[in-house]
């Protein structure tokens, strides 16, 4: 059994060494040569290169990237600054550490590095450009972001007056030179034409005197000749017969109220006669102020004897200034300044008249218009402003507002003006006790005699509508007394030396107005005017007149419903067509009247009067 065993483990000693060693005796060629080749891999497997870690850091301290470099090799990036509108940034290398020395390059890989970016940071600059718009050259400015640009020496542009800059060619939007500069700025420079400053002062002073009258008829001025009468002739007392043809008849309380203002006006405008004389020397002060100080505002002040002088122009208004104290009639001594003030752009004026604390006038003079507003003795107060249309008529409207026993009474007018007739409707009358309706005067305008009115007037909800005429245009009644009414009889009017009282005839039927007069006569007020020679003054007389009425529903009947009643044959002498005139401007300006009598308020007034200038 051992010898067995023993055996076989010789036999398998001798296969193992035949199998070993069997190939290379077999054909002596390499085909097992996977031994050698696998011996030459194993003789290379330690030259793979090695990689590192390169980190760069931006000027911040922020990662801007990592990544793995092999040995050897130059790492890059492609990191760039993005600049500001304040800052011009520039990366001028990279660093081993914040702030370090700047590499020439960077150095290959040969270990984990980090690269920290070097910046430097410029303010960045602008350029201001000055457009002259069309003036001489203004150089542009450079000017570091946040900084302020200088404003330039004013250009020059003949014929024209340099404004100012704008950052628009329109000129909408002025250039603040405090502002900081943040971007490129283009300036435009805006012009006017040249206003000739000089020119426009004798052109003001020249120019600022327009007379009101003007606008009316020379029949319809109280001084007219035709309308004067003599005072003495004046008949005021109907206790006896009066004759007709002596009654004096003037203007009614409408144009009345046009006139009284334009008279109450002319004591401001007759102190304007003090610039009169001072306009030369005005003219030549300023003319030597502003040849030796040449600039685009003129201010002046001067003394002239009493008067202080204030001339000053801030490009689109050229304003005189006067200021004194004087003595004036009616008034007394009173503080006084007058400012006449242009609008070079249209030419429109204006004037100020301050007399003391409590009177004042303002009036706009334009080239077919004309107005005023006036506060007067801390008790009136009225506009007046006057139109002349393309075709020459005039057309006018007056506010007023007058204080009386505590109690303010308010009055308006509107009136019109051609080549035939002077129309007024208005709401005054004084000679109506509790009046509050309408009434429309007509005048002739060659003549300036009244040719007759209309008035309306609500009593109960009932309208009335009464022709007026004065006695010297009714023929038939050549004389007439008064009886003024007592505590037991009515008052009571004759005609013609009779002795039996005028009678009425009612409407009578079953109209609203049954029961109300279809004519009448009655006393109204009228204003004439007187002049004495000795004092050399108007004098303004308030008369009561007789005039006849006739409700215009019964004008048709008016001749028989005398006749029948009275005895008296009558004929209106009025011609046709002024007849037709009356109730056709009654129908017309009436309803607009009513609609603007109260646009007007006392407030409005004293707005367009202001204050005393002062610089």
């Amino acid at each position: 059994m051992k010898k067995t065993l023993l055996l076989m483990l010789v036999l398998s000693i001798a296969l193992m060494s035949m199998f070993s060693c069997g190939g290379d005796k077999n054909d002596g060629n390499t085909d097992v040569g996977g031994e050698s080749n696998t011996n030459n891999d194993t003789s290379n497997q330690g030259s793979e290169k090695a990689t590192y870690r390169i980190t760069w850091i931006d000027e911040k301290g922020n990662t801007i990237s990592s990544s793995a470099v092999e040995e050897g090799q130059i790492p890059s990036s492609t990191y760039t600054v993005s600049d500001t509108a304040e800052w011009d940034y520039t990366l001028i290398g990279w660093s081993v550490s914040e702030g370090g020395d700047v590499f020439d390059s960077i150095p290959a890989a040969a270990s984990d590095a980090t690269y920290y970016a070097r910046v430097t940071a410029v303010k960045q600059k602008y350029k201001v450009t000055f457009d002259s718009n069309g003036g001489s050259t203004v150089e542009s400015q450079t000017v570091e972001y946040g900084d302020k640009a200088t404003a330039p020496e004013t250009p020059k542009f003949e014929g024209h007056k340099f404004v100012g800059w704008s950052l628009t060619p329109d000129g909408s939007e002025p250039v603040d030179f405090n502002a900081e500069i943040k971007g490129n700025v283009t300036c435009y420079a805006i012009w006017n034409e040249t206003v000739d400053v000089k020119a426009l002062l004798k052109a003001l002073l020249d120019g600022y005197n327009a007379n009101p009258y003007s606008y009316i008829p020379e029949s319809m001025r109280s001084d007219f000749s035709a309308n004067l009468v003599d005072s003495e002739s004046i008949t005021g007392d109907y206790s006896g017969f009066v004759n007709t043809s002596d009654i004096c008849y003037g203007f009614g309380e409408q144009w009345h109220m046009v006139l009284d203002n334009l008279s109450q006006s002319m004591t401001f405008f007759n102190v304007l006669s003090v610039v009169e004389g001072l306009t030369t020397a005005s003219i030549t002060s300023f003319n030597n102020y502003f040849d030796s100080n040449p600039s685009d505002t003129a201010h002046h002040e001067f003394e002239s004897g009493i008067y202080n002088v204030t001339i000053n122009f801030d490009g689109q208004y050229i304003i005189y200034v006067l200021d004194y104290t004087a003595t004036l009639p009616a008034l007394g001594e009173q503080v006084v300044q007058i400012v006449l003030s242009m609008d070079v752009e249209n030419g429109e004026r204006t004037v100020r008249i301050q007399l003391g604390d409590a009177n004042a006038l303002a009036y706009k003079i334009a080239e077919n218009s004309y107005e005023f507003a006036i506060k007067y003795l801390g008790v009136r107060r009225a506009m007046f402003s006057i139109d002349r249309g393309e075709n020459g008529d005039i057309s006018g409207k007056i506010y007023e507002y007058l204080t009386y026993s505590g109690a303010e009474i308010a009055s308006s007018a509107e009136f019109y003006i051609n080549d035939e007739y002077v129309s007024v409707v208005g709401n005054k009358s004084g000679g109506m006790v509790g009046f509050t309706g309408y009434i429309c005067e007509l005048y002739s305008a060659e003549t300036g005699k009244m040719l007759g009115y209309e008035v309306q007037e609500s009593l109960s909800s009932i309208v009335y509508n009464t022709l007026w005429f004065n006695l010297c245009d009714i023929e038939g009644i050549n004389s007439i007394r008064y009886e003024p009414a007592t505590d037991d009889t009515p008052a009571k009017v004759y005609v013609n030396g009779s002795s039996k009282a005028w009678e009425v005839k009612k409407v009578g039927g079953f109209d609203s107005k049954m029961f109300s007069r279809r004519f009448d006569i009655e006393f109204r007020t009228q204003y004439v005017y007187s002049y004495d020679q000795e004092t050399e003054k108007y004098t303004e007389h308030a008369i009561s007149v007789p005039m006849i009425f006739v409700q215009e529903e019964n004008y048709d009947t008016f001749i028989d419903d005398v006749e029948t009643t009275n005895e008296v044959t009558l004929n209106v002498t009025v011609a046709d067509d002024d007849l037709d005139e009356i109730l056709s401007c009654y129908d017309e300006l009436i309803p607009v009247f009513a609609e603007n009598k109260d646009s007007v308020t006392p407030d409005i007034i004293i707005e367009y009067i202001g204050e005393k200038i002062t610089f």
